[in-house]
């Protein structure tokens, strides 16, 4: 019987089949980390829309409810402070007849406050019905108590957005609203909280109607309507704009490059970084960023007329 003739690999052979492998599993990962890349940078980019959209909901809701009242609320004291007020370039700010700051803020943001009251359940005006919520998310209702229960005459709310920097250095949108007490807003006293991380400024223009027939004259920075522009009673508009960074550096990014935020006006240009019309971060990273800016107007414009 024949036996059949066997021939193996040669060490040429070998060696080519080694290499062909190793390339196909060099391409192989190469394309998994540039998919995992492309995988990271879309959520990365997805979360920073989020957050985004979430930032610009809480000023949305802060500045369409300002100065909202029930039919039903007494009328408010005299000298009773405005329901929309702003200071620019505000860091450490805190809330008084009149917003006042600490000291200059991160990315120069500036700060917003505003007034608002909500309704009350049953004969007791200082329990909330839920129809209306501070930027905090908890309902508010049409008083607010002082330190011995009773309810205090006026807004039962002063809600502040501004910016601030979290203990790992982020810098995030913080809201400050009224402290509970029994489920009660408490009257002088505040609670901070962390809103959206990832925002490097907050910047604020407010549309003024000069000329009292509803229509937005001109938009004027916070420092421009103290100064004798306009007074903040005849605010009808905000604009706003905030830039927000992702969270996970990109490979291969250049220098962080300057970002438009508010629109140019005459007495704007040569707008340069650092204004409210322009930002420069102060550092790259490879961070994606973005920039969030809308305008809201104001619902309730008799009010800001109130004594």
């Amino acid at each position: 019987m024949r036996t059949g003739q066997y021939r193996g690999l040669s060490l040429v052979e070998l060696l080519v089949g080694l290499v062909l492998g190793l390339l196909v599993m060099g391409l192989a990962a190469v394309t998994f980390q540039a998919l995992q890349a492309a995988y990271r940078l879309a959520v990365d980019r997805i979360l920073l829309e989020e957050r985004g959209q979430r930032a610009l909901a809480a000023v949305a809701h802060l500045v369409r409810h300002a100065g909202w009242r029930p039919a039903d609320a007494p009328a408010l004291p005299p000298g009773a402070p405005p329901v929309l007020s702003g200071r620019d370039d505000c860091g450490q700010p805190a809330i008084g007849q009149a917003l006042s700051c600490g000291r200059r803020a991160t990315g120069a943001s500036d700060a917003l406050l505003v007034r608002l009251s909500g309704s009350a359940q049953g004969s007791d005006p200082t329990v909330p019905d839920g129809t209306m919520t501070d930027c905090g998310g908890y309902p508010l209702a049409m008083q607010a108590v002082d330190e011995a229960g009773a309810p205090v005459a006026g807004h039962a709310a002063a809600n502040l957005l501004y910016l601030g920097v979290g203990n790992d250095g982020e810098p995030q949108l913080l809201c400050r609203y009224p402290s509970r007490r029994a489920g009660r807003a408490l009257a002088g006293a505040w609670t901070s909280g962390a809103l959206v991380r990832g925002v490097e400024t907050l910047q604020f223009r407010y549309g003024v109607d000069r000329d009292g027939d509803g229509a937005v004259d001109d938009f004027l920075s916070a420092a421009e309507i103290e100064d004798g522009g306009a007074a903040w009673n005849q605010v009808r508009a905000v604009q706003v704009a905030m830039v927000l960074r992702g969270e996970r550096p990109q490979a291969g990014a250049g220098p962080a490059a300057p970002l438009l935020l508010l629109p140019r006006r005459p007495q704007d240009v040569p707008a340069a970084p650092g204004s409210d019309t322009v930002f420069l971060p102060a550092d790259g990273h490879g961070l994606v960023r973005k920039v969030f800016a809308a305008t809201f107007r104001l619902r309730n414009p008799m009010e800001l007329g109130a004594p």
